[in-house]
């Protein structure tokens, strides 16, 4: 391979995985299941590794600097792109818990005695809940949810225009029972 051929290959390479790459792996997360939609993908991405490996062969002979700069960065990008697609997966799962909301009573102590309030989500580490008061960031938080407790930190503390404040708790001492209850609302199971 000349020097112009290698261009060329290194330029549809980058082509492909910057332009053609990232609607290919929507298409197929989007269709997943679809046999039709699998084999493309798949036919695609063996076609990227292809390249990659035969444009691998020419780069220490025929590769300027900056080309080698070029094809390093596109191979980068290409597996960022497919590690990504498991996080995706992972994203969609948190979002879709977000989404589920809850009204269940609970109390909370920020070292004045224990105070109603609501908790309205879960999230991984920590809880979300209506409260009176705004608390300040980092302060010590204590939770009582169906009759366990749990310590943790405010993270952030919004009014709102009725009145309430959402305050985002995350735990840091979390009790097993309190853990599989947690677990049960943000399956949706209360």
């Amino acid at each position: 391979m000349n020097a112009q051929e290698f261009e060329n290959a290194l330029r549809d390479f980058e082509l492909n995985v910057q332009k053609r790459m990232p609607s290919m792996v929507n298409i197929y997360l989007a269709n997943r299941g679809v046999r039709e939609h699998e084999t493309n993908f798949n036919h695609f991405i063996e076609n990227l590794k292809r390249q990659r490996a035969q444009i691998l062969k020419d780069v220490p002979r025929v590769a300027k600097p900056a080309q080698r700069i070029r094809y390093f960065n596109t191979v980068y990008n290409m597996d960022s792109q497919l590690r990504s697609m498991g996080n995706r997966d992972a994203l969609k799962d948190r979002l879709k818990k977000r989404r589920h909301t809850m009204e269940t009573p609970v109390n909370y102590d920020i070292g004045q005695g224990p105070e109603p309030g609501t908790l309205v989500n879960v999230f991984d580490e920590g809880v979300l809940l209506k409260t009176s008061h705004k608390v300040a960031p980092d302060h010590e938080v204590v939770v009582m949810i169906a009759g366990t407790q749990a310590r943790g930190k405010a993270l952030w503390s919004i009014p709102s225009d009725n009145g309430n404040v959402e305050t985002g708790i995350k735990l840091i001492d979390i009790p097993q029972e309190l853990a599989a209850e947690l677990n049960k609302f943000m399956n949706g199971k209360e």
